[in-house]
């Protein structure tokens, strides 16, 4: 009985053990439970330098020193755009971006200054600004919103230029510094110009000044100009520790006259020269005047221009609009050269062949002209430019013209272009062109060596040669008669026309 008692005991002893420790444990638990609930580890936000440059629509950002930026925390904006991090180019490097390592990104150049942002993105989704950068735009020079014909040559566009980058960081508990953008700042009445606030600090109150006598106490404020004239533009920031204005002196133009110029592609060549001239002219012109120089003139925008002859060609536009009018000449203009004819006349070669994918190219002059291709009519009026292009399986079949008239390009594979659209392809039943000038080629005609032709004449005079070499005879075209023959069949091929240069060999 009493060694019962005894391991009864000693059962009550181990089973209060037990639930002792097991309290304790629990309450260590609840302890490093409530340790790590009520003292989170506190989240390491990075810190760096950035050096931010910019030059035309490029912004480059160099991490001068400092913590690792990551791609999923680090947000850029420029003037309040976030920027996406995939459109960032390393130039040396890859993300995390590390100390010494540069990034590129591009943004529209304004005419206002690129507030240039980047923030770190806690675990709690808090913004933290890592650095700042103000990128100003160079100068502008203002129109003048008098009627005025002004006269100008074309300059040397300046070099590129590092633009000056002021870092600053803004302080609550400074005076604030005024800074704004707008946009447009030139055009025509009734303009609605939208100003866009870009100051430094914290701001309580804005006035902005338009010129015009109106004012708006709006931060972001869009205003509309009637009347022609330049306007000063100012903007007043204040908190409880100051003020501070910024004044920008005719900063809007209303009803400017407009500022002409073009670009010429391409501006030299052999006759006839097919030029392109593209406007390039500010302002909103409203009338245009070409003067090429060769006694022709265009008043459309952006005319295509054939120069028949050789010569030096000084080019003029003038542009104008209610409020001026303003001629610009470029200096270097248009150089045509003549190219070099040589007349041939050739019969009976037993192997001679065009060179595959030939064309010839013609402006109409004449309105009654056409072109048959696979059973459809294709009709031309004065002015379209068309292009003839022969398959390279296609060299059988009959080229003629007489003084100006086009009577026939006959081959079984023959594309169409008329002002370079593609209109049709296929074999050709008729062509009648009753007029055309600018003619262009590039018909390359070979005559194998060893083959035997009836007669070769080159500028009238016959060509003889002992060992029969390859010949290659380059430009077709019309000869100094006007005239255009080209004929081959299975049996023979004969030629008659002008070439721009004779190959042996």
């Amino acid at each position: 009985m009493g060694g019962t008692i005894m391991r009864y005991d000693q059962a009550m002893s181990q089973m209060q053990t037990i639930i002792a420790l097991s309290v304790v444990m629990i309450v260590l638990f609840v302890l490093g439970l409530s340790l790590v609930l009520w003292n989170p580890i506190t989240e390491k936000i990075p810190k760096a330098s950035i050096s931010i440059e910019g030059e035309g629509d490029s912004i480059v950002m160099h991490h001068v020193s400092g913590d690792p930026l990551p791609s999923d925390r680090l947000v850029i904006r420029v003037n309040g755009d976030v920027v996406n991090n995939q459109n960032l180019n390393f130039m040396n490097g890859a993300w995390p971006w590390s100390e010494g390592e540069n990034v590129q990104l591009f943004y529209p150049a304004p005419e206002s200054p690129r507030v240039v942002e980047l923030y770190y993105m806690t675990d709690k989704g808090e913004s933290v600004l890592i650095d700042k950068a103000r990128i100003e735009p160079p100068p502008k020079v203002s129109a003048t919103p008098i009627p005025v014909e002004i006269v100008a040559n074309a300059t040397p566009m300046p070099g590129a230029t590092i633009i000056p980058v002021q870092v600053r960081d803004a302080d609550p508990y400074q005076p604030p510094a005024a800074d704004f953008s707008a946009d447009p700042l030139v055009g025509d009445p009734p303009l609605t110009v939208s100003f866009r606030d870009m100051s430094y600090g914290k701001i309580g109150n804005w006035l902005w000044s338009f010129g015009d006598g109106t004012t708006s106490t709006l931060q972001n404020p869009v205003h509309t100009y009637f009347v022609p004239n330049t306007y000063t533009v100012s903007l007043l920031v204040s908190n409880s520790y100051g003020s501070n204005r910024k004044t920008a002196e005719n900063y809007v133009t209303i009803g400017s006259p407009p500022m002409a110029n073009y670009l010429a592609e391409p501006k030299s060549g052999q006759s006839p020269l097919t030029v392109q001239f593209t406007d390039l002219s500010t302002g909103s012109p409203k009338q245009y005047e070409w003067s090429f120089g060769d006694g022709y003139q265009s008043t459309e925008k952006n005319p295509v221009h054939i120069f028949q002859n050789g010569g030096d060609y000084n080019v003029t536009l003038t542009v104008t609009n209610a409020y001026g009018t303003h001629k610009y000449s470029a200096p270097e203009g248009i150089n045509v050269t003549a190219p070099t004819k040589m007349d041939v006349y050739m019969t009976e070669s037993l192997a001679g062949n065009l060179e595959p994918d030939g064309y010839i190219r013609m402006r109409i002059t004449d309105p009654v002209s056409s072109i048959k291709i696979a059973g459809k009519i294709y009709q031309f009026t004065p002015g379209d430019i068309i292009q003839l292009i022969y398959g390279g399986g296609s060299s059988d079949g009959t080229i003629s013209s007489d003084k100006n008239q086009f009577v026939a390009f006959d081959f079984n594979d023959v594309t169409l272009v008329k002002n370079e659209e593609i209109l049709a392809r296929g074999p050709v039943n008729s062509v009648k062109i009753g007029g055309f000038d600018s003619f262009s080629s590039t018909l390359n005609l070979t005559i194998p060596a060893g083959d035997v032709y009836d007669k070769l004449f080159i500028d009238q005079e016959e060509y003889k040669y002992v060992k029969t070499p390859k010949l290659g005879f380059v430009g077709l075209g019309p000869g100094s008669d006007q005239k255009f023959f080209y004929q081959k069949s299975s049996r023979a091929m004969s030629f008659q026309g002008g070439i721009s240069e004779f190959k042996r060999g």
